[in-house]
């Protein structure tokens, strides 16, 4: 599923961190159809862009070097206590983080983005030793205390649900006059909000006074979006009631809560809080009526979604391509591609220009449709008209060439993702690999894996199963071993089943017992499995 960020006028005094983890969002269809679970589950968290000099990225990749590299060597360094001591270090990684920037100092910027970067994996976060950077780093003499990297902190403590640490990171920025903003605040209540505690993400807003923060309007409606994006309806709605008094209900604070009923499953009170806002004079905009649109569609209500949409014209509001695609995301699920290009078409009429979900949708029906040349065509038309295909565009593409087995095809599709300059995903490789292995083309599969590597994209266990798959027939037992250690290792992912037998039968055709043996206890230790097989 796919997130629309909408243009709402707030979001222009937020930081990049807060723009990054906020938004007041309609939903439509993403065009990644058929990913396996783990391909979804496993996509790498997208780092901000820092903005760091050459020399900064040089020296931050450093310090994130030693940090995998101490995580991996103390694989069961666990927190003890839990939560971990605020001011705790590891003489032995500071003593490496000195060596590595002697005569250097470091900005804000930098530490902002080694944390960034070991909170940036789905598993195996080094938690301690990214505490340990974070105070040897706000412990050096001259190092500037400003809020971004503590703020980054807070957000790192959360993402690991260690909630003292960060209201104690929190503490030591008031001990410290490091400036505590809304920004701080709000990264904590998304963060419990996220971890389903809603009523400690109010209790957080309620403290923040206690800091010298005024919860102001500002700071409501970044609690209501945020409790609204994580479907607790409810408990917006509640506090919505509590304050609506003290804070001027607008648009977006009505269409956040509009937006919460609807991801929440609960059309009938998303239409109650739709009138009362025309009822007490707060116009809906098009994002809040694409919202309701988008619900109706999604329960099957396509009927009462074209009457709003109607509803949407009368009152003199453009619709948008948020609009027009929540109108086709149905008719792409079913398969009903007339009727896509019959929404198209309106939206062509209307002169509203398409993004790239549009065109994602429209490529996804020729694909579903097996008509690869008009997907083609509609992907030339898409750069032609000036918009950027994105990594699901070609996902959907390169799957229907895998479906088709031209691997030449897929050579052309790859390079013209490489000349406009496409970024790829876990899932563009997986599909590249599983495809070129599946043609004995060994080189190309480990030129992608050497490119995702180059490119800091995460792999996930599908992409080492095709790695290991692909050695384990070849007969080169050392290097799906290689593999194989290389994803519970360095990447703390837990391998299929078929995967560590395929690997362990491998070694004991090899004669290989010793690391037979070792793998198994590794498997163990690790709790991937619980005896040996």
């Amino acid at each position: 599923m796919a997130l629309i960020r909408t243009r709402l006028s707030f979001s222009s005094f937020l930081s990049p961190l807060i723009k990054r983890q906020l938004r007041v969002c309609v939903f439509s269809s993403a065009s990644e159809t058929h990913l396996l679970e783990e391909d979804i589950k496993e996509s790498p968290q997208t780092l901000t862009n820092s903005n760091l000099s050459p020399e900064e990225t040089l020296i931050a990749d450093k310090f994130h070097a030693l940090i995998k590299d101490h995580h991996r060597r103390n694989p069961s360094f666990e927190p003890n206590p839990s939560p971990p001591n605020p001011t705790f270090t590891i003489p032995a990684l500071s003593l490496d983080f000195s060596h590595s920037s002697a005569a250097q100092s470091i900005s804000p910027a930098v530490v902002r983005r080694v944390i960034e970067k070991c909170g940036g994996v789905r598993h195996g976060i080094p938690v301690l030793q990214a505490l340990a950077f974070f105070n040897w780093v706000t412990g050096q003499n001259g190092f500037d205390h400003s809020p971004e990297p503590y703020n980054e902190m807070v957000d790192f403590a959360g993402k690991v649900r260690q909630f003292d640490l960060a209201w104690r990171i929190i503490d030591l920025m008031k001990a410290r006059n490091v400036e505590i903003t809304v920004e701080t605040f709000s990264i904590l209540v998304r963060r419990y909000v996220r971890a389903g505690l809603a009523a400690e993400a109010v209790h957080a807003f309620n403290r923040m006074e206690d800091y010298g923060c005024e919860p102001d309007k500002k700071a409501f409606t970044i609690v209501i979006s945020i409790l609204c994006k994580k479907r607790r309806a409810k408990e917006a709605q509640s506090f919505f009631d509590s304050l609506k008094h003290k804070f001027e209900p607008d648009v977006i604070l009505y269409t956040s809560l509009v937006n919460g009923w609807c991801r929440s499953g609960d059309i009938s009170e998303a239409e109650k809080v739709f009138s009362e806002m025309k009822e007490v004079g707060v116009k809906p905009n098009v994002y809040t009526y694409s919202i309701v649109i988008d619900a109706l569609c999604r329960c099957g209500q396509i009927t009462r979604a074209h009457d709003v949409f109607s509803e949407m014209l009368d009152v003199g509001i453009s619709p948008n391509s948020i609009t027009f695609n929540n109108l086709m995301r149905v008719h792409v699920k079913a398969g009903r591609t007339e009727k896509v290009l019959q929404v198209y078409n309106q939206m062509k009429r209307m002169q509203c220009p398409a993004d790239v979900i549009t065109y994602n949708f429209l490529i996804e029906c020729h694909c579903k449709d097996e008509n690869f040349e008009a997907a083609v065509k509609m992907l030339n038309s898409m750069v032609k008209q000036g918009c950027s295909p994105n990594a699901a565009t070609f996902n959907l593409i390169f799957r229907c060439i895998a479906k088709l087995k031209d691997v030449n095809g897929a050579h052309r599709m790859y390079a013209k993702m490489k000349d406009l300059k496409c970024e790829f995903n876990t899932v563009t490789y997986n599909i590249l690999m599983q495809m070129f292995a599946e043609a004995k083309s060994t080189d190309m599969v480990l030129k992608l894996k050497k490119e995702m590597d180059e490119n800091e994209v995460e792999p996930n266990v599908n992409t080492y199963r095709v790695l290991i798959v692909m050695f384990c027939g070849m007969g080169h037992w050392n290097n799906a071993y290689k593999f194989f250690r290389e994803m519970i290792e360095e990447k703390c992912l837990k391998p299929g089943l078929p995967v560590y037998e395929m690997v362990l039968e491998q070694l004991r055709k090899a004669g290989q017992l010793k690391k037979h043996e070792e793998l198994v206890e590794k498997m163990v230790d690790r709790g991937f499995v619980t005896r040996p097989l």
